[in-house]
C-alpha cells in the first residue's frame, strides 16, 4: 500500500509525508467499500440495500470528524495519534463482528478516524494549488493497487481477514507520527469565521456533487457484476484504471477551467454507468469518471479557497459537507436500486450532479467574465 506514496515521495511533495500516509491509508479503506457491500450482504445474509447503511454510518463519523476537527480540534499529534489509533480498533473490531448491528457500529468508528485524517491532511494544503495536487494524487495512486488487492482478499480469505488487514493499513501513519508537530505553531488561537455567501454555495454544490455521485458509483461493482454481466477481477480492474485515469488529473498544474464544467461530465457518466447495460460503455463511463471527477475537486477547492476570506477554514467544510453526500449517496442508490429500476437512479443522479455543476458555473462566472474580458483587450 505504501508503494505509491514512495512514488509520490520520491516526487518531492510539498506536504508532510506524514499527512500523505495518513490520506493513503483512508483511501485503502475507502476504496473497500463497493467490494463489501455485495460480500457482506452475502456473509451476513440481508439485502444490499440495508447494508447501505453501512457505509451510511462510516460516512456519518466522517462527517462528524471533519466538522468537530475544523472548529474544535488542532492538527497536532495527538490528534493524529488518537486518529490512528481509533482505525486500528474500528477495523479489528469490524473483523470480529459477530452481527451486522455490531459491524455497522464498528465502520462508525472507522468513519471518525478517516474523518480526522482527511481533515488534517486538507487543512494543511487548502489554497495552495500544488499541496492540493500533492494531497489529492495520493487518493488515484492508491486506488490503482488497492481495487484488485480487495478485490482478491474477499475472495480468497474473505470479509474477516480484509478487515484485519484494514486494522494494520490503518495504524501505518502511526509510523510517522513524529513528523506532525506537537503543537499548531500557525494558529495556537484559532477563532472560527463566518464562511461568505459564494462559499456556501460551493459547499452546497459539493454536497449534491457527492450525493449523486456515490448514489452510483458505491454501488458500481454491484451494476456492473450482476446487471452488466462482468466478473468481478474484470470489475477491480476497472476500479484501479478509474485511479490510474485520475492520477494525472489530480496532478494537473495547469489551468483547470470551470470546475462545474468537469461535473457535468462525470453526471454523463452516471447514466452511463447505472442506465447502459454494454460492457464497454460501462466500462469507459467508469474509467472516464476518474479523469473528471479529479479535474473538477481540485477546480472546486481552488474555487472555494479564491471565495473564502479564510480558505484554511474551508478545509473541514469541504470535507464534512462531501462526506454528509456521501452519507446520503448509497441511501438514495439503495432505495432506487430496490425499485429494480436503474434508469431512475441515472436520471436521479445526473440531474442532483448537473444541477450542483451549474450552480458552481454560476459562481465561477466573474472569473469567467474576466478571462474573457481578457481575451479580447489582447
Amino acid at each position: 500500500m505504501l508503494a505509491p506514496v514512495r512514488l509520490l515521495l520520491a516526487a518531492k511533495p510539498t506536504v508532510a509525508p506524514a499527512l500523505l500516509v495518513a490520506i493513503a491509508s483512508s483511501t485503502a479503506i475507502f476504496a473497500a467499500t463497493p467490494f463489501l457491500l455485495p460480500a457482506i450482504a452475502a456473509e451476513y445474509d440481508v439485502s444490499i440495500g440495508s447494508v447501505g447503511w453501512m457505509s451510511t454510518t462510516q460516512l456519518g463519523g466522517f462527517v462528524a470528524a471533519s466538522w468537530v476537527g475544523g472548529r474544535f480540534l488542532r492538527p497536532v499529534r495527538s490528534v493524529f495519534i488518537t486518529g490512528a489509533l481509533l482505525g486500528v480498533v474500528a477495523n479489528a473490531a469490524s473483523a470480529l463482528a459477530p452481527t451486522f448491528a455490531f459491524l455497522t457500529g464498528a465502520r462508525l468508528l472507522s468513519g471518525v478516524s478517516l474523518g480526522l485524517a482527511a481533515w488534517i491532511a486538507w487543512q494543511a494544503a487548502f489554497g495552495d494549488n500544488q499541496k492540493t495536487g500533492d494531497v489529492a494524487v495520493v487518493g488515484p495512486l492508491v486506488g490503482v493497487l488497492a481495487a484488485p488487492g480487495i478485490s482478491l482478499l474477499i475472495q480468497n480469505v474473505g470479509v474477516d481477514w480484509l478487515f484485519a488487514v484494514l486494522a494494520v493499513v490503518a495504524g501505518l501513519p502511526l509510523l510517522f507520527a513524529r513528523q506532525v508537530p506537537k503543537r499548531d505553531h500557525i494558529h495556537p488561537h484559532r477563532t472560527r469565521h463566518e464562511s461568505t455567501r459564494a462559499a456556501r454555495a460551493i459547499l452546497l454544490a459539493l454536497t449534491a456533487i457527492t450525493l449523486g455521485g456515490s448514489s452510483v458509483f458505491v454501488y458500481g461493482a454491484t451494476i456492473g457484476e450482476d446487471l452488466v454481466g462482468l466478473t468481478p477481477l474484470t470489475i477491480s480492474l476497472l476500479y484501479s484504471a478509474n485511479a490510474l485515469a485520475s492520477i494525472p488529473a489530480a496532478k494537473w498544474s495547469g489551468r483547470r477551467g470551470p470546475a462545474g464544467m468537469w461535473f457535468l461530465g462525470t453526471a454523463t457518466c452516471a447514466i452511463a454507468i447505472s442506465g447502459v447495460r454494454n460492457e464497454i460503455i460501462f466500462s469507459a463511463a467508469l474509467i472516464t469518471w476518474g479523469f473528471l471527477f479529479f479535474m473538477g475537486i481540485p477546480a472546486a477547492f481552488s474555487l472555494l479557497a479564491a471565495r473564502s476570506n479564510f480558505p484554511e477554514e474551508r478545509a473541514g467544510d469541504a470535507q464534512a459537507v462531501m462526506a454528509l453526500g456521501r452519507v446520503f449517496g448509497p441511501l438514495l442508490g439503495g432505495a432506487l436500486l430496490a425499485t429494480g429500476s436503474t434508469w431512475t437512479l441515472a436520471l436521479a443522479a445526473s440531474a442532483i450532479m448537473g444541477s450542483a455543476a451549474s450552480l458552481l458555473l454560476y459562481v465561477d462566472r466573474d472569473q469567467f467574465l474576466v478571462r474573457r474580458r481578457a481575451k479580447v483587450v489582447t
